[in-house]
């Protein structure tokens, strides 16, 4: 019997070649997987903005039926520096644009106010500046939309009806679980 056969079958472990053709493949994979986490992060994180912001348009619905007054939901600001406040009093007499929420009237009241995570690439756009939610049945004076994207890549609409119902759709890129805009 061969004493080199012997000693070769019973020996154990990985050759050098064996090591680094696994190290490559790993770093194949790897290489095509974390642009893909890095984009799945981007969308969660726009994911979870647009479900606050449908939160707080239905805050704002809701305040003004408790509260037996109209409420304000005003955007204020362009893209990347953009933030939304709510509050009572006189339209347009809050704002959010300076990082903090003022009134000038002693009147008027700050309910809330929210300001894009300065650590994602995110734009919030409006067609309509001030939406006025009415303390009659929750009702909007002015139906509107307003979108949170991410740069160069999908967005989330919430469309507000008359009725002052929110509902979300999604613009450009498709989003897994949500339907496209018309």
């Amino acid at each position: 019997m061969n004493r080199t056969s012997t000693t070769r079958r019973n020996s154990f472990g990985f050759t050098l070649v064996e090591l680094c053709t696994c190290l490559g493949i790993t770093a194949a994979l790897l290489g095509q997987a974390v642009p893909s986490l890095s984009k799945l992060r981007q969308e969660q994180a726009l994911r979870g903005a647009a479900n606050a912001l449908a939160g707080d348009l239905r805050l704002a619905r809701s305040e003004a039926v408790n509260a037996g007054e109209s409420v304000y939901f005003r955007v204020s600001g362009k893209g990347a520096n953009a933030c939304y406040v709510l509050h009572t009093g006189a339209r347009n007499d809050c704002d959010c644009a300076g990082g903090q929420a003022v009134c000038k009237a002693p009147g008027s009241q700050v309910i809330k106010a929210e300001w894009l995570p300065t650590s994602q690439a995110m734009r919030l756009r409006s067609n309509a500046e001030t939406l006025v939610f009415q303390h009659r049945q929750g009702l909007v004076t002015q139906t509107g939309s307003i979108e949170l994207s991410l740069d160069n890549g999908p967005g989330i609409r919430q469309v507000i009806a008359i009725t002052g119902r929110v509902r979300s759709c999604a613009t450009g890129a498709k989003l897994a679980g949500m339907s496209n805009c018309a």
